[in-house]
């Protein structure tokens, strides 16, 4: 699935603060795309962490 520019446009500037927790309505997606977008800012970064581990969750549930 092809994420649209429009999509990604609002997803950038929702989770654009690296200092706020992410939405809680996360899914794969999402949570990849602030993975790449945050990646290299650290680990005070909550939008990295978060999705992180949102995205490490869904390749552990068999």
């Amino acid at each position: 699935m092809q994420t649209s520019l429009d999509t990604r446009d609002l997803w950038s500037t929702q989770h654009r603060d690296c200092g706020a927790e992410p939405t809680m309505d996360l899914d794969l997606d999402r949570a990849r795309f602030i993975c790449s977008t945050h990646a290299g800012h650290g680990p005070d970064c909550r939008q990295y962490l978060a999705a992180a581990a949102f995205c490490f969750g869904c390749v552990e549930d068999p």
